[in-house]
Formats: C-alpha cells, sequence, structure tokens
C-alpha cells in the first residue's frame, strides 16, 4: 500500500505538515514583543518561554539547542529570532547555529531602541514573508513523516487494549520508512534491559542501561542526597513498564536521543519525555517532528504550537473532554485500528486540523536540567 500524503517541501530535503513563520524569542524579557509581532502577521506563531537570560551550563545549552531546533523545524516556512540584546542566549550566537534552509532573521530591542522600533521592524519583516510562503501542498511519501509518540496517563487495565493497536501502529510506520520518535516516559524507564535488547549499538544499548541509575529523573534535591537515591525499580514499577513496552511495537531501535538531538535517518527512536506534555513534544519539535500522536485515558487540554497533534483516547468513555479527541479506539482487530490511526495521521499530515488546532490549542515550553522530571 502506498502511504502518501501533501505537504511543503523546505530546502533541505525536508517537508513540512504546516506553513508557519515562527516569531521566536531568545528570552524571557522579549516575549511580550514576540507576542505583538506574531499576533499581527497572518501565518505566524510566537515561540515564547520563560529562559535565556543568565543562563549556564546545561540548561543554557538546552535552551539554545532547543531554539536552533524549533526554528530549523520543517512546520516553519520561516523563522524571525526577536532578542533584547544583553541576555547570554545572543541572537548572533543562535543565527551562526541554525541551519539555512528557511528565511531566516534575528532582531533586538535595544539594537533597535525600543520595544515599538522592534514590533514594527519584525511585523515589517514577518509581513514580507507572508505575502510569499507557498500556499500549494505537493504529494509526498510517508518516508518524509517524522512522527512524535507519547502516551500518558494509561490505566492499568486498559492497556493491553491499548498497547497492541499503538505497537502496531509503530511497527507500521517504521516498514514503510517513516521516521518515529518515541517519548521515553518515567513509566516506561523500567523497562530500560529490554530496550537494551532491541539494538546492536553498544553506545545505544548503554544509553538505555544507564536508565537503571534513575538519577535523570531526579529534582537537584533528591538527585544529589543519597538516602534519597533507588538504584533499581520495584516490581510494581517494572511490571507497568513491561506492559507499556507493546506500545513501542518490535521495531529495531536506531538510538536513543537528548533533546533537540535529530534523528539519523528513518526508522525507530527513542527521546527523553518529561512529565510536562508540552516540554515533550516541544522537544520532539526541536529534534525535527512535523507530526505527532499523543495517545490518552482522558484527552488532553494542549498540544504543540507547530506539530499537529493527533489525540488517540484508549477510552469507550465518552465523558473526558469528547471535542478534543481525534481517533476513539473500538474493539476491532489491532491492524484494522492501526491502518485506521495512520490514514487519520496522513489527513492530518496533510492539512486536516486536530481537534486541538480547531480551538487553537498549543503551547511550547523548555524543559530545565534535573528539574521537571
Amino acid at each position: 500500500m502506498a502511504y502518501q500524503f501533501e505537504g511543503y517541501l523546505r530546502s533541505d530535503g525536508t517537508v513540512g505538515t504546516r506553513n508557519y513563520i515562527g516569531v521566536v524569542c531568545s528570552v524571557i524579557c522579549s516575549s511580550r514583543v514576540t507576542k505583538e509581532i506574531a499576533e499581527n502577521v497572518n501565518d505566524a506563531v510566537p515561540l515564547v518561554h520563560s529562559n535565556g537570560c543568565a543562563q549556564l551550563g546545561d540548561d543554557f545549552t538546552v535552551t539554545k539547542n532547543m531554539l536552533v531546533g524549533m526554528a530549523s523545524n520543517p512546520n516553519l516556512y520561516a523563522a524571525l529570532l526577536v532578542g533584547l540584546g544583553c541576555e547570554t542566549n545572543q541572537i548572533s550566537g543562535l543565527l551562526r547555529s541554525i541551519p539555512k534552509n528557511k528565511p531566516l532573521e534575528g532582531i533586538g530591542i535595544q539594537y533597535l531602541a525600543g520595544g515599538k522600533n522592534t514590533i514594527n521592524k519584525g511585523m515589517q519583516i514577518a509581513e514580507e514573508w507572508s505575502k510569499k510562503v507557498e500556499r500549494k501542498r505537493r504529494i509526498f511519501s510517508i518516508t518524509s513523516l517524522s512522527v512524535g509518540v507519547i502516551a500518558l496517563d494509561l490505566e492499568d487495565e486498559k492497556l493491553n487494549k491499548v498497547t497492541s493497536i499503538i505497537g502496531k501502529t509503530v511497527d507500521i510506520l517504521v516498514e514503510n520508512d517513516a521516521t518515529v520518535l518515541m517519548g521515553l516516559t518515567e513509566t516506561l524507564a523500567p523497562a530500560y534491559l529490554e530496550l537494551s535488547k532491541r539494538t546492536d549499538n553498544d553506545e545505544v544499548k548503554n544509553k538505555f542501561l544507564s536508565l537503571k541509575d534513575r538519577l535523570d529523573r531526579k529534582q537537584w534535591k533528591e538527585a544529589y542526597t543519597s538516602k534519597n537515591i533507588r538504584n533499581s525499580y520495584s516490581k510494581k514499577e517494572k511490571a507497568r513498564a513491561s506492559l507499556e513496552l507493546a506500545l513501542t511495537g518490535n521495531s529495531k531501535v536506531h538510538n536513543f536521543l537528548y533533546y533537540s538531538e535529530k534523528p539519523a535517518g528513518n526508522g525507530l527512536y527513542f527521546t527523553k519525555a518529561s512529565n510536562n506534555l508540552t516540554e515533550t513534544l516541544s522537544g520532539m519539535a526541536s529534534s525535527g517532528c512535523n507530526i505527532a500522536i499523543v495517545i490518552s485515558s482522558r484527552g488532553i487540554l494542549t498540544g504543540s504550537l507547530i506539530l499537529p497533534c493527533l489525540t488517540v483516547h484508549s477510552s469507550s468513555s465518552t465523558e473526558y473532554f469528547k471535542d478534543l479527541i481525534d481517533y476513539r479506539l473500538t474493539e476491532e482487530e489491532a491492524e484494522v485500528q492501526a491502518e485506521k490511526i495512520i490514514e487519520t495521521l496522513l489527513q492530518v499530515g496533510s492539512g486536516q486540523q486536530t481537534s486541538l488546532e480547531k480551538y487553537d490549542l498549543g503551547e511550547f515550553s523548555i524543559p530545565h536540567v534535573g528539574t521537571t522530571f
């Protein structure tokens, strides 16, 4: 079967499922100006956050890499960076790091002598881009899809039904040379040993095995207080992880990615997932995903600002956020439902709005190393 969707080709060969102009603040201090620009330009979305000022070490690296990744995402036709001028996260450094695969500019409030001047300049740049945005979609193979997959709040008694369907969906995507980034959640981490057996790469194997130390998911206060460090998972945690493992299918794993790290080719990858859904989806977007699947027992109230998020509801109940569900699992066979999910995914990739998009429910958030897990 030929799986195809209609998207927007970028100069580096990647394909967007959406066609936004990203207005990206480098620092919290320019967030208001960034929003003002985006609110007044067609096709523009504001990527604002609370970071960038006086950040050091790993936290600064995560912030910079996330913004570079977001600006590079194929769902953005163009990216305008908006800074203050005195922040650690300088516009000049971001511009040097972002691949030149789209229209790209940077402006600063202090350089332009004030917020009003910066808003006017930013609107002028973004409005010119908006006139040039390519509106016509072209047909592409599913190989151009990079799909983020994240499961949350799944009820134990429904896992067996859910896992077989989602696992089959993941396998079909991988078999057809799509790229899949599976969120490695806190509840899935205890399956590190089983995950390590699904790769032939010793370095990747060791990444999974390192999860047994649990330190990646400790807050600073806990991580450096020896009495709070446990070197093993409980039987209950391991049992839950074994059930959840089936969500990931049976395909070989290429790598375990850090925030904003890009996949090296098509196939199945795992990526860090925090307990904050918006952070996880933002991380997937910064790693190049152009669409996402979110599996939930209750439905979700927000998604990604630039990724269309297909919400799969794992319960037959209609009481939870019924207006925000895109696909509700049924009693049909796993393979039949997996094909239906992929069909819906391709429709969304071709421009069909998700429930979250209809209600304009999307956010952007940057994780902090060691504090949000």
